[in-house]
């Protein structure tokens, strides 16, 4: 029987993409359901297979157990937050999913979104695309809606192939090189295209840039929008450093880039479009990101050297997902503490007195994994807490702390980040910075995309799927842990890497040499000594 009320419950639903969610809340009211009728009418020894009123309590007490272990998973699960609107045309789908979110994404006030002026700017852009049947036209508004928002918690699902078009349309145009701005504030070229025009004219990497298509390179930097899919850039200070990469693909089929030459003399050349600029910017980013340099399996531990040890934390997993969701019910997650333990323990009987951990290109996951991690590390319990809005309220929903006493407080600790560490990790990176031993560093702080997601929203046709937050996470000040309106950082840096010109000409080059690695392992042996 509670198995059948399932099916029934999940087939009230209209879409069949969001089954997942009514199969889950239904599933687990019908799972407590059967256990509360079994226990009941448990025979009692002395009167077997009659009724009796201790089977009442029995029942009570073994229920009121199940359905306390279980309410933090229907909490969380009630709170996701569907709408379809699979059947309705490119445009009015795009404006019934602005009017749903303006209701359901949790960062609507506290980042002053105003969704009418959003509505006013793109719906006759997606009303355009629709009476041309253009998807490309169509994803190019979502990613600008997308921007909007700098919050790496709002993505797409499906039309990966549309959604690369337009990114490569708003991408620009290849001129054979790109930017970067490095520490001393000059501009330089980075990935010259070899016999480029660019390289013919004198350009190559670690040239200085004065001016593009005639306009100061610093001015024209500041009506760039960094628009990518996969990779967003939520704080302020995060996107300045990306801008210059951006700009490289501006300009129509001729571009006027002034430069210093070798000479010293100061030169300008019209560079002609070689393409589109997508691949170069999506190579520049990878760099940037230390894609081709970042190894090791997700909580794998090595020595960098004799004296410092190596974590790589790729996500917040362990163990298989209903273990994850078992272990977020509980608060806490013993066996990544005591694994991860164990390995520190390994590193240390091999002579490490100094510990690098790598949250780059971390994609979050489960907040009590963090909780687990930085237990480790901690000197005093620190507290995390999951939030619903409910009526202008922010109420706690779910508190998570570390515990015992961290083992490894006295070990000296340089976390690394990036822009792409998000999610959970942001969780995980706030812990750690509130640890006395630890240093948080990177050239970008971490996303500040610090929520729990649980909105969907279908478009048209299935065309795409649009998912945003709706479970804020929030300090044991209960301050929201979210970039602010200002994008300013809440989760932010001790100490920001600079990037001078020899780092440059490693990071944008083939060299498998991490400079972050390198930085960290120099830190912690000049400072910490």
């Amino acid at each position: 029987m509670p198995f059948v009320l399932c099916i029934i419950y999940a087939a009230m639903n209209i879409h069949p993409a969001t089954y997942q969610y009514f199969i889950m809340r239904g599933g687990l009211l019908c799972l407590i359901l059967l256990m509360l009728s079994v226990t009941m009418w448990i025979p009692d020894s002395k009167k077997e297979g009659k009724f009796h009123i201790s089977n009442v309590i029995k029942g009570l007490m073994v229920g009121g157990g199940v359905i306390t272990y279980f309410v933090a998973i229907i909490l969380l699960v009630q709170n996701t937050y569907v709408t379809d609107y699979s059947e309705l045309g490119w445009a009015e789908s795009f404006s019934c999913m602005i009017d749903s979110m303006s209701e359901s994404y949790v960062s609507r006030d506290y980042k002053n979104i105003n969704f009418e002026e959003l509505k006013e700017k793109l719906l006759p852009v997606v009303e355009e695309a629709e009476k041309n049947n253009d998807k490309t036209a169509f994803a190019k508004a979502l990613l600008e809606y997308q921007y909007e928002f700098y919050d790496s918690h709002i993505w797409f699902e499906q039309n990966r192939d549309v959604l690369y078009r337009a990114e490569e349309e708003l991408s620009g145009n290849d001129y054979g090189l790109s930017m970067y701005k490095i520490s001393n504030g000059d501009t330089i070229a980075i990935m010259v295209k070899k016999d480029s025009q660019a390289e013919k004219a004198g350009i190559h990497n670690g040239t200085v840039i004065k001016k593009w298509n005639g306009v100061d390179v610093n001015e024209a930097m500041l009506d760039v929008r960094c628009l990518d899919y996969w990779y967003q850039f939520e704080v302020l200070e995060n996107e300045a450093l990306m801008k210059p990469i951006f700009l490289a693909g501006q300009g129509g089929e001729t571009v006027i880039v002034t430069f210093i030459a070798d000479d010293g003399s100061t030169k300008s050349v019209h560079l002609d479009s070689i393409g589109s600029y997508k691949t170069r910017e999506s190579i520049v980013l990878s760099r940037f990101y230390s894609i081709n340099r970042i190894s090791g399996e997700n909580f794998s531990c090595r020595m960098l050297n004799d004296d410092t040890g190596y974590l790589r934390i790729t996500n917040e997993h362990y163990g298989d997902h209903m273990d994850d969701i078992l272990t977020y019910c509980i608060g806490k997650h013993k066996k990544v503490y005591e694994e991860l333990n164990a390995k520190l323990q390994e590193l240390s009987d091999n002579g490490m007195k100094y510990l690098v951990i790598d949250l780059r290109n971390n994609s979050g996951g489960y907040v009590q994994v963090g909780n687990a991690v930085a237990s480790l590390f901690a000197d005093r319990k620190l507290t995390n807490k999951a939030a619903i809005e409910r009526y202008g309220h922010i109420i706690p929903m779910n508190t998570f702390h570390t515990f015992d006493e961290g083992k490894w407080k006295e070990l000296s600790v340089a976390v690394i980040v990036n822009d792409a560490t998000v999610s959970a990790v942001d969780d995980l990176t706030h812990l750690l910075s509130q640890c006395p031993n630890v240093t948080v560093m990177g050239i970008t702080c971490s996303s500040n995309s610090v929520q729990t997601t649980g909105g969907v929203c279908y478009l048209s046709d299935d065309m795409f799927e649009v998912h945003c937050p709706i479970i804020y996470s929030l300090d044991e000040n209960n301050d929201i842990l979210e970039v602010t309106a200002e994008r300013q950082a809440k989760v932010g840096l001790d100490l920001r890497i600079p990037v001078d010109y020899d780092a440059a000409m490693m990071i944008f080059s083939d060299s498998e040499n991490d400079f972050e690695i390198e930085f960290a392992i120099d830190y912690l042996h000049q400072y910490q000594n």
